[in-house]
């Protein structure tokens, strides 16, 4: 039996739903009125739903534990310094040799005693479009599988990151499978699997997300670091700014 997961609260809070998310809401009423299909509302994760990065808090806890060699934690973040995409996707060799089952085990205990450090009006905004209909999509750079337990504490119908490849024998092999699901390789992923559905609504928070929130009719800029602010001003996306206390977690640290 699969433990509880921590979940975020479910109250609803319309004081902090911005006017351009609330009519990204409305053009969605009136499109299921017309009969079409649920239109698309994407969120990053790491950074965007919450301020913790999963990725890299859920291997150093398994590593941590004993259950995965960190040897080479100093590898990865020289690698994701230089190249985040790149980094991303060597995150992947830590597993290696592990099944999808085994993985899912540990994910589902990590989730269950880790809580997030939730950006409220992300989340409110997230139920919000939910509650009018959207399809609620999360594209990370992150495992997809590392991310799979959203499905069962938030409305989100989706998650798209980065895949693991399997042997003949079922074992992570290390490697990524598909479409690499960072930088560019998240827009060009979303692009294939959101097919003729529109996205009306994407957020994410840094450069790795840029090219995503490019294909969306309404993109929102969430705690972006002072290059990506700028980056946005250009875009003309509104922008949720850091709040005082803000503390960047370390791997945001290092990119542009």
């Amino acid at each position: 039996m699969s433990p509880e997961l921590l979940r975020p609260s479910a109250r609803r809070r319309p004081d902090l739903i911005p006017a351009f998310v609330r009519a990204v809401g409305a053009a969605r009423a009136s499109a299921a009125a017309a009969g079409r299909d649920a239109d698309l509302a994407v969120f990053d994760a790491d950074g965007t739903l919450w301020v913790n990065d999963v990725a890299d808090d859920f291997t150093q806890w398994m590593i941590a534990q004993g259950r995965i060699d960190g040897a080479r934690w100093p590898t990865y973040m020289r690698i994701y310094r230089d190249d985040p995409p790149t980094g991303c996707r060597y995150l992947l060799s830590f597993f290696a040799g592990m099944t999808l089952a085994q993985l899912q085990a540990s994910v589902d205990d990590y989730w269950s005693i880790h809580p997030r450090d939730w950006i409220e009006e992300v989340l409110q905004a997230l139920y919000h479009l939910a509650d009018a209909g959207l399809s609620i999509w999360v594209v990370s750079g992150t495992p997809t599988d590392f991310l799979l337990p959203l499905q069962r504490i938030l409305p989100v119908d989706q998650v798209v990151g980065m895949d693991f490849a399997l042997d003949s024998r079922g074992q992570i092999t290390g490697e990524h499978a598909g479409i690499s699901c960072a930088g560019t390789g998240k827009a060009e992923k979303l692009e294939l699997l959101a097919g003729e559905r529109p996205i009306r609504f994407c957020c994410g928070n840094g450069s790795l997300d840029g090219p995503m929130m490019e294909l969306a009719q309404v993109a929102w800029s969430v705690y972006p670091n002072p290059a990506f602010t700028e980056h946005s001003r250009q875009r003309g996306w509104p922008i949720l700014p850091r709040p005082a206390d803000f503390v960047e977690e370390e791997k945001f640290l290092l990119e542009d």
